[in-house]
C-alpha cells in the first residue's frame, strides 16, 4: 500500500522589522499541528483503500454475487503525542459469514475503546515515575498538545506493571541483598504500606528479584524459590532483620549482616538494657567496629593469604564472644544476646572469601535503591493503595535495577519493532518570494 500525501505550508512574514526570534518561528510550525494532521489524512487514505479494495469505489455498480458491501461509517477519536485527531471508519459486511467490520483495524492497532494511545500512557508512565501524578499531568502539558487525567494515567500504570517483566536472568543469584521500609496507607483501616525487596547482585549487574506490598517476608521468599532465581546456596545480605531471616532460613542459604546496621543494632540494645552510660555505651560499640572493620581490612588486602584470614576470623569471633561475656556480667542481656546469635552473620563475607565467593559487608546497594523508592512514594502527603503502589515500584525498580529490560519493554509497547515495515519518504521544496 502506497499513500502519497502533498503538503504546503504558506508563512507570511513582514520584512523591515525587528528580527524574528528563532523561537517564535518554532512555535508557530508547532501551532500548525503538522503532524497529527498528516497522521489524519494517512489513516484516512488507508481507510479508503481498504474499503474500496473490498467494496470497490463508492457509489459503483455491485453484482448480487459480490461478497462485501459498505456497512455505514463510525467516528474514532484518538489522542497520541502528536496530537488529537478523530476519524471517520468505515465499516463493511460481509454477506456470507454475516459480520460486521473496520478493515483498518486490520491494519493499524489501535488501544481498543482508549482515547489515549500507547504513546501517551509510555510518555505518561515515564513522568509519573519520578514525579507525582499532579506534577506529571503539569509538566506533560509542555511536551504535549493533549494531558489525560491524573486518574486516567494512573489507571494505565496498573494495567500495564503486570506486562513488565521483573528480571532476566539465565544463573541464579549467588548473592542477594533484601531490606524493607513503609508508606503511608490509603486504606481504611491500615495505617502504612509494608515493602519487602530482594536485590540480586553480582560484581557486573544487579537485578530485582522480587518485590511486594504488604505481604509477608515469607510470600516473597516463597515467590523467589518458584522463580528459581535464588542460588540454594545463596548468601543474603541484609539488616538482621528476625522476619526476614526466618522466611529465607534454609540449611544451606547463609546470612551476612550489614556491619553498620550490627554497629547500631548493638547500639540500640545496650540502650534498651539501660545499664551504661552514653560513654561507656559508645566504648563498647568501638571495640566491635575495631573488630569488625579490621576483619575487613584483612580480607581486602590479604585475601590470598587464607591463613592470615582464617586466624583473624578465629580472633574476631572469639573477642566478640568475650565482649558478650562482659556485658551479660554487667546487666546488658539483650546486647550480649544480639552478639551471641548474629557473631557468626557478622563475619560470613569473610569465611566464604576463602571460598573464592566475593560478598559485600554492607548493604549499600540495596539502600541506594530503597532510596530509590523513598525518592518517590514515601513523602508525608502521600497515600497509596496496596495495588497502586506495587504497580508503579515495579516500574522504578526495573528501570533502576535493569534498564535494559525497562528499554525493551517500551520498545515493544510502542511498537517499534514494527518500525521496519514503514518506509516513509519526505521531501520539501522551500521557496521564498
Amino acid at each position: 500500500m502506497d499513500i502519497v500525501h502533498a503538503i504546503e505550508v504558506k508563512i507570511c512574514i513582514s520584512e523591515g522589522g525587528q528580527p524574528i526570534p528563532i523561537e517564535s518561528l518554532v512555535a508557530s510550525v508547532k501551532n500548525l499541528q503538522i503532524e497529527a494532521r498528516l497522521l489524519e489524512r494517512i489513516l484516512e487514505a488507508m481507510n479508503e483503500y481498504l474499503v474500496n479494495s473490498y467494496c470497490g469505489e463508492r457509489y459503483s455498480r455491485r453484482t448480487r454475487e459480490e461478497r462485501y458491501i459498505r456497512a455505514g461509517t463510525s467516528e474514532k477519536t484518538i489522542v497520541t503525542s502528536v496530537g488529537s485527531i478523530t476519524l471517520k471508519l468505515n465499516k463493511v459486511r460481509d454477506i456470507q459469514e454475516n459480520r460486521i467490520w473496520k478493515p483498518l483495524t486490520d491494519i493499524v492497532r489501535f488501544a481498543g475503546k482508549q482515547v489515549y494511545q500507547p504513546d501517551i500512557s509510555m510518555i505518561s508512565i515515564d513522568f509519573v515515575q519520578k514525579l507525582s501524578y499532579r506534577d506529571t499531568t503539569e509538566e506533560l502539558g509542555i511536551v504535549l498538545p493533549e494531558v489525560p487525567s491524573r486518574m486516567t494515567i494512573h489507571n494505565r500504570i496498573k494495567q500495564m506493571s503486570g506486562l513488565l517483566e521483573v528480571n532476566e536472568i539465565e544463573i541464579p543469584m549467588v548473592v542477594a541483598m533484601a531490606d524493607g521500609t513503609k508508606t503511608h496507607s490509603q486504606e481504611p483501616g491500615k495505617k502504612q504500606n509494608d515493602i519487602h525487596v530482594v536485590l540480586g547482585v553480582s560484581d557486573v549487574r544487579k537485578v530485582l528479584l522480587g518485590v511486594t506490598v504488604n505481604q509477608s517476608w515469607k510470600f516473597l521468599s516463597d515467590l523467589v524459590d518458584n522463580e528459581k532465581t535464588l542460588a540454594e546456596n545463596a548468601v543474603i545480605v541484609s539488616d538482621g532483620e528476625p522476619e526476614l531471616r526466618a522466611a529465607f532460613a534454609d540449611e544451606d542459604i547463609q546470612f551476612q549482616t550489614d556491619l553498620i546496621h550490627g554497629f547500631r543494632l548493638l547500639g540500640y540494645k545496650l540502650w534498651e538494657d539501660g545499664k551504661l552510660s552514653l560513654k561507656e555505651r559508645k566504648g563498647v560499640i568501638t571495640e566491635l567496629k575495631k573488630l569488625l572493620l579490621s576483619l575487613k581490612n584483612v580480607v581486602i588486602f590479604h585475601k590470598s593469604d587464607h591463613q592470615r584470614v582464617g586466624e583473624k576470623i578465629n580472633q574476631v569471633v572469639e573477642s566478640m564472644e568475650n565482649l558478650a561475656n562482659r556485658l551479660f556480667e554487667k546487666g546488658c542481656s539483650r546486647a550480649a544476646a544480639f552478639l551471641n546469635t548474629y557473631s557468626n552473620t557478622l563475619v560470613t563475607f569473610a569465611r566464604l572469601s576463602l571460598n573464592g565467593i566475593h560478598v559485600p559487608w554492607n548493604s549499600n546497594m540495596i539502600e541506594r535503591l530503597m532510596g530509590e523508592i523513598s525518592k518517590r512514594v514515601k513523602h508525608k502527603w502521600m497515600r497509596w493503595t496496596t495495588q497502586g503502589l506495587e504497580a508503579i515500584l515495579r516500574f522504578i525498580l526495573v528501570r533502576y535495577t535493569s534498564p535494559w529490560l525497562y528499554r525493551r519493554f517500551r520498545h515493544e509497547y510502542l511498537g517499534l519493532h514494527g518500525l521496519s515495515s514503514i518506509a516513509i519518504q519526505i521531501s520539501i521544496d522551500s521557496r521564498a518570494s
